[in-house]
């Protein structure tokens, strides 16, 4: 009985130094510091994301690009070109790639034309699943291109995909467009990533445009992009770990119309410091945990090197080298110090961030491995329906 006295009240004690440390250490470490501290604390928890997102596999599918590319030819969204509708139901099944894809059989006669056919039905899925070799998923521009070594390839890339939509609608104003795609990757059988993007457009008599893609990586880390376009305008990119914010960068633009003026606000979130600006203030607040911080000032820096008459989304974005944002600090005593956000988060970490965010808008990724196989089985399946 004594000796379980004892041990209960050594666990409450061991409790109790438990919840000291967490009060103390663990809850509100930023209470402890002041602004500029915690600030570089944030960009450095920052800066350390960054690096574990670029060490991954996903890193290299979200920012695959023309770049990348073995040549220089520039390739036009098929997507756009002519009015189709590919569903999850056209195209559920599991789709292997042929190793090595036959000379003879890169084209397969469909209709009146010709598709390329690298793939061939396999089996049954509620899903839409294509197994091909890592090394053509991460060179797509070689998926219809035999080489020599392929028949040594294993088919240890997967692509699951439990939503697909592909829609475009033309008419004598324009055309509309509406794409859904939500997929999990693995390579040689270990998560690589989910990669979600839904996209809208109507480019006929109501000009409007709504975008949002997201990539989660398997160690809690995700990358989104949003951007919507119409009577509102709106852009946003955010990095998150579990949930939580580590940076986003976010602007809405409401148009003036007869009865208002125009609205804006801009907002920066760095962990737990945001600063804010909008048409309704006259200077950028800097809030900390939801506090008002009033012995911080931004200045704004305009970006360098800019060309006349060069201007798109990302002049507004700091995290996309728009501009650059100086932060003065007024301490305890008086004194004044000033730090430049971007050398505090860092060049080479900027630049990565600024590599991911531009890559997530219609990913080459999606639209020249996923959206292309989509179509060979769209194909495959309408040639098996008909018996040609």
């Amino acid at each position: 009985m004594k000796r379980n006295i004892v041990a209960v009240g050594m666990l409450l004690a061991f409790s109790a130094a438990l919840w000291s440390c967490s009060s103390s250490d663990d809850k509100t470490p930023e209470q402890n510091q002041s602004l500029e501290q915690n600030l570089t604390s944030e960009t450095q928890s920052l800066a350390v994301a960054v690096d574990e997102i670029t060490a991954s596999e996903g890193y290299g599918l979200i920012t695959m690009s023309d770049n990348t590319k073995e040549g220089t030819e520039e390739e036009s969204d098929e997507r756009f070109s002519y009015g189709h509708t590919i569903t999850l139901e056209d195209i559920k099944g599991v789709y292997d790639y042929i190793l090595p894809v036959p000379d003879e059989g890169t084209s397969t006669k469909m209709g009146n034309g010709y598709w390329n056919s690298a793939f061939e039905r396999v089996g049954d899925s509620d899903f839409f699943v294509i197994n091909l070799p890592q090394e053509k998923a991460t060179r797509p521009w070689k998926l219809y291109v035999g080489e020599d070594g392929d028949s040594e390839l294993d088919n240890d890339f997967n692509i699951t995909a439990s939503q697909y939509n592909s829609s475009t609608v033309m008419n004598s104003e324009g055309f509309e467009f509406d794409y859904l795609l939500d997929a999990d990757i693995t390579i040689e059988e270990e998560a690589a990533g989910a990669i979600f993007v839904d996209w809208n457009m109507n480019m006929s008599t109501n000009m409007s445009w709504d975008y949002e893609s997201e990539f989660s990586f398997p160690n809690g880390y995700s990358v989104g992009h949003e951007f919507q376009f119409g009577d509102t305008t709106e852009f946003a990119y955010n990095l998150k770990k579990d949930g939580e914010v580590l940076f986003m960068e976010e602007v809405e633009y409401i148009r003036s119309t007869e009865e208002a003026e125009a609205e804006y606000e801009y907002a920066l979130t760095i962990g737990n410091i945001k600063i804010v600006k909008n048409s309704s203030s006259e200077e950028y607040m800097v809030y900390r945990d939801g506090e008002l911080e009033e012995d911080a000032v931004i200045t704004v820096l305009p970006k360098a090197n800019t060309e006349e008459g060069e201007e798109d989304e990302s002049d507004d974005a700091f995290c996309r080298h728009g501009f650059d944002i100086q932060i003065t600090f007024t301490n305890e005593d008086g004194t004044q110090e000033e730090v430049i956000l971007s050398e505090l988060i860092g060049e080479e970490t900027l630049e990565q961030l600024n590599e991911i965010f531009s890559s997530m808008h219609d990913m080459y990724f999606v639209k020249n491995l996923v959206d292309r196989v989509a179509r060979e089985a769209y194909q495959m399946n309408m040639q098996q329906d008909t018996g040609e």
